[in-house]
């Protein structure tokens, strides 16, 4: 299994409004960091929570790409990735901590 990192979502303003996700885990498209979104580019982002988003507003998580082929180096300290939220149709920023 790939390797988790550690790291921070921050949520669109919509989403927010319209309330974080109650689950403790999702499977979103992500693009890195200087790829156009909406093209080919994008890669299945597993997240992770301890605590429903809901409960704990712009959330930390545990971060991984399911599938070998990822480019699992985007996910090194630093880098950020947007995440596309199915509620909104907007981009959560998710920027890896560790």
């Amino acid at each position: 299994m790939p390797p988790e990192h550690f790291a921070r979502i921050t949520w669109s303003d919509e989403q927010v409004l319209r309330g974080l996700p109650e689950t403790m885990e999702t499977i979103d498209s992500a693009w890195t960091e200087g790829t156009e979104v909406g093209h080919d580019d994008a890669w299945s982002l597993i997240c992770h929570f301890d605590v429903p988003p809901s409960e704990q507003g712009n959330p930390s998580a545990r971060v991984r790409f399911p599938v070998a082929e990822a480019p699992h180096d985007a996910l090194q300290a630093g880098a950020r990735l947007r995440l596309f939220e199915r509620g909104t149709r907007c981009f959560a920023t998710v920027e890896t901590v560790e």
